[in-house]
């Protein structure tokens, strides 16, 4: 882990609406009933813990931390601001003396403790971590108030972090195996996207004359469409209730123009996997949302969509259409 990781919240300083000119005027004094070292730094214990194992360099110490001023005022709850129970710190090797990592490897479970560091030490050895606006300049130390919850050894980190790097291996694996075989479908299914795009303009200038002929010769449901122009026919029936607006449905379909020529279809290959969709997200053509909203799990249909309502390009399609399965939570 690089140590710039180690305070990425530090950035949230920069947004602190206090003044630093109020530190030590007026209010409490500033370290009092602090330790001073002999490295310039200011310690603090509250809290004795129970545990009896410190951390050690490559473990971990999962914390309570706040940041405060030299007056000992808390001005940032580190928790709080990244949405953390408990905040995980990786413990590297200090890289000065009153580093602020020195503190937390003399630290126990249970222990609560304030400490001190020199800012401008912080900025020279962490400056991504502590790099402030110039109106923050003139904070000369940084004050952290920690509790620790618990504390990992370097074995345990180690052990997390193979655990994870292998979880990451096996992911990107997975990831590679889907692409490939994504391509491998991509290339037998192009001939046939090329193949229909060809036929696409003879097919535009006869499109009313081959939508009369398919629904005197081939269709089988009502001659007339709805309102919306779309021709609609069930084949199989489902079973369950009707699907809610919003549900996420998994689809096979076939899409094809009226001469039989088929555009598109998840449905020619084993390997093809199904088609998710969200009923009535507007990124789905309407006409088709329009009529898988219809169905339930298990229909099967066949529906002819007006340009209009389907890629308004002035080609009429034909769907056939089956709802595997939906997420009905």
């Amino acid at each position: 882990m690089k140590r710039g990781q180690h305070f990425l919240f530090a950035c949230l300083i920069l947004i602190l609406s206090f003044s630093l000119s109020s530190f030590g005027k007026g209010g409490k004094k500033e370290f009092a009933g602090y330790k001073k070292s002999a490295d310039n730094t200011y310690f603090l214990q509250h809290k004795k813990g129970t545990g009896i194992i410190p951390v050690d360099t490559g473990g971990a110490v999962f914390v309570k931390m706040q940041f405060k001023t030299p007056a000992d005022s808390v001005f940032l709850d580190i928790n709080k601001a990244t949405n953390s129970p408990t905040y995980p710190i990786r413990i590297d090797k200090p890289l000065f003396k009153g580093d602020f990592l020195d503190f937390l490897l003399k630290l126990h479970v249970g222990d609560s403790v304030s400490f001190f560091v020199s800012m401008d030490s912080l900025k020279k050895y962490y400056p991504k971590d502590f790099h402030f606006e110039p109106k923050y300049e003139a904070l000369k130390y940084l004050g952290f108030a920690v509790k620790v919850d618990s504390i990992y050894s370097k074995v345990k980190v180690a052990t997390f972090q193979a655990a994870a790097e292998k979880e990451m291996e096996l992911q990107q694996a997975e990831q590679k195996k889907k692409q490939e075989e994504q391509q491998k479908l991509m290339a037998i299914m192009k001939p046939i996207y090329d193949s229909a795009k060809l036929k696409e303009p003879m097919l535009k200038e006869n499109d009313f004359m081959l939508l009369s002929d398919y629904i005197k010769t081939k269709w089988k449901g009502a001659k007339n469409p709805d309102n919306d122009g779309i021709f609609y026919l069930e084949l199989a029936a489902g079973v369950g209730e009707a699907l809610k607006s919003g549900t996420v449905v998994n689809v096979r379909y076939t899409g094809k123009y009226l001469d039989g020529t088929t555009f598109d279809s998840n449905n020619l290959f084993p390997q093809q996997p199904l088609m998710p969709f969200k009923l009535d997200d507007d990124r789905m053509i309407q006409g088709f949302n329009a009529c898988v909203s219809k169905m339930k799990i298990g229909t099967k249909s066949i529906f002819i969509l007006p340009p209009r309502m389907g890629y308004s390009d002035g080609l009429t399609r034909i769907f056939e259409v089956e709802l595997v399965s939906a997420n009905t939570n």
